[in-house]
């Protein structure tokens, strides 16, 4: 009786806690144990805290230390008081030890027992009689004596009672916490590790969810050689252990982990056949690897998978819904293999895999940024920032702030997934931080006080511009503000249509500024059709351009003008399209991208795309008169180097930013009134233009931008372009008023350019069309409606707006 009082007392225990006795002669002979050995005896309870027949007994000096009766199954050991606390609690503790489970329930943690980490299930295991030996036709039974591995591909019926606390844990929806043994120098045990990796797949298995099975292990703060549950109270007392529950239910997966899965997957996948159950835990045990070292999210919006490695800090498009062959050919397939040794053999793992991926909790969704993030307008703290994607795992985040002591202020690099941020691997080529970090720092300092010299505007000399005047200052602005500000305030940044003769330089000119980007430099082939063009914009961070653009297609010219149109303009810009050729399923895919084209003549007719878009027109004639014409294959190359390679480029656009946003703070005019349509645009322009001290850009930099657009419009449209020329034909015989659609009319049909003009010589057509284009014939032709007389529109002409 003493030894056992003394027993129980080191586990914080007493007699009544357990209803424990001493062993008498009847409970010696069930359990084999010999009268010179005490001991005591552990009687069991159910699940409602009735009395059981089962029991176990604790002996000492004697090996093994416990036992129980002969032949007798393994039980699930419910603790005194276990159903009175378990009631409001979010999660039931399993552990190893009946006192353990009792000094934790006694303590107000509701806990269950296994005899030992194995014994979940039962050692005894019907076989049939012809599998090993030549028998009756009788089942035989045999016991696995303790000690010896119970191999995890053994089908073996489960301990009683744990069938009743898996349905209760499934109806309840409470938590298991698995708490085994902590070893001083692994954490746990191989063979402790590995049953706890096989418990949670077989209560996942039978229908306990994946995120409400989870693992403690206890950090080694005590003294001794492991921790042990009932150690870890004593030592510590309870309000360590809440801890260490509040923090083990914070995670997002805590699954147990299999002590070496590559081993235990590679081992299961030499079978042939294996069963649907084994597959599942072999799919199981990767997922747990998973989510112990990243993420599983989803992207509900493109019905996308991704894996956010944490130690990389990379994004891994999964691939799960290409046949094994493509996936496997994936950055996640490729992971995969090198992780765990899974290949394109392996497709009913795969399906296995990708349906538990999604399937599983927990799993967030997300939508990956490309090249450049813009963060939703409602986050404050990115307003003024921009955030630009240098590798698969960082990106640098560019503002007006700087921090003190910095070395590059207003640049802060992070890692891939800080702040939320998340960039999808495979955009851009890496550029070597340190080498970006000290550029920026160099031009930082060789800019302080000063205005920055503006590395486009050098570049832009050695371009065919038509004009390398205005043009040119232009140009070299919108460059550095697109794609950087896309989007930045709501800013919406025009159409670059890049116009030229084969051989100008349009296409090289914008590999140049690709290279610099993202290092990719992928010029878009013209579309076959809008399906092929929408698969491309969407998955296009940063800039797209459209290389040789031809529209042969009236209808589909037109179709995409109007998405243009939408998209440059749109607040947060969608493409819908279906998924795999389904006629239900939509896909709402986002657009993060400033669209380009190169063209050998304007593709587009539609004013309203035009309205959208700048021209940059290159001429090769000036070379080719002078005898200079020459073509250099590697100008791209050239001009990145001439600065001083990628980095210093990426750098000097990053600092110039900065200084516009220095100028954003205190120039910034919220009710500014633009010439031009698109928002933020001309504004911004203009203070990009004092960051460089270009001359006066406020006196013809809003009139140049409407002037482009209007030219462009003029030159596309054969009725404006006629009703200009009948404008300034009024105009030189004064004739300023009582205007009609006849006159205009009458007027086409006798000038030789434009009587085949039915938008033109067609009473009815002009007039529909006065009607259509109203405030933009005003701009530009300065013709502008007068009234009716005798139920017809008058017209009278005015000063033209300048540009």
């Amino acid at each position: 009786m003493a030894l056992m009082e003394d027993d129980l007392e080191r586990s914080g225990l007493v007699a009544a806690d357990l209803n424990a006795r001493p062993l008498d002669s009847a409970e010696r002979a069930a359990t084999n144990t010999p009268h010179s050995v005490q001991g005591y005896v552990l009687p069991y309870f159910g699940i409602q805290g009735d009395s059981v027949a089962h029991y176990r007994v604790k002996l000492f000096d004697f090996d093994p230390k416990y036992k129980q009766p002969k032949d007798t199954p393994n039980h699930v050991y419910f603790p005194k008081g276990f159903l009175e606390i378990v009631k409001d609690s979010k999660y039931v503790i399993i552990t190893e030890g009946e006192k353990k489970a009792a000094l934790a329930v006694k303590m107000g943690f509701p806990c269950i027992a296994f005899g030992g980490v194995d014994s979940w299930r039962n050692r005894v295991f019907t076989i049939p009689a012809d599998a090993e030996m030549n028998a009756s036709d009788k089942n035989i039974r045999a016991r696995i004596p303790a000690g010896t591995e119970v191999k995890e591909d053994m089908m073996s019926p489960l301990a009683l009672g744990l069938q009743d606390f898996i349905d209760y844990m499934v109806v309840s929806g409470k938590t298991v916490i698995i708490i085994y043994d902590t070893d001083n120098k692994h954490g746990t045990a191989h063979n402790v590790q590995r049953a706890a990796s096989a418990l949670a797949y077989e209560l996942r298995f039978r229908g306990i969810p994946f995120v409400n099975i989870r693992q403690i292990l206890l950090p080694f703060t005590v003294t001794g050689d492991k921790v042990a549950l009932d150690d870890y109270l004593i030592g510590l007392g309870p309000h360590a252990l809440e801890k260490q529950i509040e923090i083990c239910l914070a995670k997002r997966s805590a699954f147990p982990r299999h002590p070496n899965v590559r081993d235990y997957i590679n081992k299961r996948l030499q079978s042939m056949k294996m069963s649907r159950r084994e597959m599942q835990q072999v799919s199981m045990a990767i997922l747990s690897e998973l989510d112990s070292q990243g993420m599983r999210l989803k992207s509900r919006a493109a019905l996308e998978t991704y894996y956010f490695d944490n130690k990389t800090h990379k994004l891994l498009k999964t691939g799960f819904s290409k046949p094994a062959n493509e996936m496997v050919d994936s950055p996640f397939g490729q992971y995969l293999y090198r992780k765990y040794g899974i290949g394109s053999a392996d497709a009913r793992l795969l399906q296995w895999l990708g349906a538990q991926f999604t399937g599983e909790d927990p799993i967030d969704d997300v939508q990956p940024f490309k090249v450049f993030a813009r963060p939703h307008a409602s986050q404050i703290e990115h307003k003024d920032k921009v955030i630009y994607q240098i590798s698969d795992g960082q990106y640098v985040e560019l503002s007006a702030t700087i921090e003190p002591g910095s070395e590059t202020p207003g640049l802060v690099v992070k890692d891939n997934g800080a702040e939320s941020i998340l960039f999808e691997s495979e955009q851009v080529e890496p550029l070597d931080l340190d080498k970006l970090k000290a550029e920026y720092a160099k031009q930082y300092k060789a800019a302080a006080n000063q205005p920055m010299t503006s590395w486009w505007a050098e570049v832009l000399l050695n371009v065919r511009l038509v004009d390398k005047d205005k043009a040119r200052i232009v140009t070299a602005l919108l460059f550095y503000m697109s794609p950087w500000l896309l989007r930045w305030r709501g800013t919406q940044l025009p159409i670059e249509m890049t116009l030229g003769e084969a051989g100008s330089g349009k296409s090289t000119l914008q590999t140049l500024r690709l290279n610099i980007i993202d290092g990719m430099s992928k010029l878009r082939n013209a579309p076959k059709d809008m399906k092929d063009w929408s698969a491309s914009v969407v998955n296009t961070g940063g800039l797209h351009i459209t290389d040789n653009l031809q529209m042969a297609d009236k209808n589909m010219r037109q179709h995409l003008s109007d998405e243009l149109c939408r998209l440059v303009t749109e607040p947060n810009p969608t493409i819908e399209m279906r998924k795999y050729y389904t006629n239900a399923d939509l896909l709402s895919l986002p657009v993060r991208c400033v669209f380009g084209i190169t063209a050998i003549k304007q593709p587009f007719l539609n004013a309203d795309v035009l309205q959208r878009g700048i021209m940059i027109e290159l001429d090769k004639t000036t070379d080719l008169m002078n005898g200079s014409l020459t073509y250099d294959s590697v100008w791209s190359d050239t001009m990145i180097h001439k600065f001083g390679g990628r980095e210093a480029w990426a750098a000097h656009h990053l600092l110039v930013l900065h200084k516009f946003f220095l100028l954003v703070r205190t120039k910034w005019n919220m009710r500014y009134q633009a010439k031009h349509r698109l928002i933020n645009f001309e504004q911004a322009m203009l203070l990009m233009a004092e960051v460089f001290n270009f001359p006066k850009p406020a006196e013809w930099i809003p009139q140049y931008l409407s002037g482009i657009s209007n030219k462009a419009i003029t030159e596309s449209d054969w009725a404006f372009e006629g009703l200009i020329a009948f404008c300034d034909y009024r105009r030189m015989t004064n004739a300023l008023v009582n205007i009609t659609s006849q006159e205009i009319a009458n007027w086409a049909m006798a000038d030789p350019e434009y009587e085949k003009c039915g938008e033109l010589s067609e009473s009815r057509r002009i007039g529909k069309y006065l009607v259509t284009h109203k405030s933009m014939i005003a701009s530009i032709c300065g013709l502008v409606e007068d009234g009716k007389s005798n139920n017809r529109m008058r017209y009278k002409l005015v000063q033209k707006s300048k540009g």
